[in-house]
């Protein structure tokens, strides 16, 4: 019994050298972040997009960067998510201190434009929510819900990326449950760091 205690021991102790060099590794740029949050890191550049907005829009994201900061803020649906709908109400409600700060708020989700458009009409949001039908702008950022399946098959982990003037992420905001969503304060703190 002992004996087979200090084998166990001896065969943890020899791989503690190859569980160190493990961690140490450079952390993946598409996956997790340090942080543990998803999606791309902190200083990656922000992919393209060209997507349709709730009035059917052409939208890019060359036409926000061209005007300065921009908060990407990926949600998971406003049909059918409270959590989101809760979120984009209370952005809507803080944009004269979000738009003061410098910021752009642009909304990404899988939702179609008609749906969109149902909800910006209910909650008179003003600023743009793109449709990402085929969820790949939700790839792009390394965002997308493996999990998700059914109707929520192609949402994102819901979060924000802060991406400057030329393109660059220079800061994330995402929570660990997709009931919590962060404040305004936070966004506009965030911002004010680059």
């Amino acid at each position: 019994m002992i004996r087979n205690r200090l084998l166990t021991v001896a065969v943890v102790l020899a791989a503690i050298p190859s569980l160190s060099a493990a961690w140490s590794q450079e952390p993946s740029k598409s996956a997790s972040s340090a942080t543990g949050q998803p999606g791309l890191e902190v200083g990656a550049q922000a992919p393209k997009f060209t997507l349709k907005d709730q009035d059917g829009k052409e939208r890019s994201l060359d036409e926000f960067l061209k005007k300065g900061k921009v908060a990407l803020v990926f949600y998971r649906s406003a049909d059918w998510c409270p959590f989101c709908k809760k979120q984009l109400a209370g952005l809507q409600a803080d944009i004269q201190a979000i738009e003061g700060a410098g910021i752009q708020l642009v909304g990404i989700s899988y939702d179609a434009p008609d749906k969109l458009k149902t909800f910006t009409d209910q909650t008179k949001i003003t600023f743009p929510l793109l449709s990402d039908p085929g969820s790949q702008t939700i790839e792009a950022y390394h965002i997308r819900n493996a999990a998700a399946k059914g109707k929520t098959d192609g949402i994102p982990h819901p979060g924000t990326f802060l991406v400057d003037s030329s393109g660059v992420i220079r800061s994330k905001l995402f929570l660990d449950s997709y009931r919590d969503r962060h404040t305004t304060a936070a966004l506009v703190k965030e911002a004010g760091s680059f």
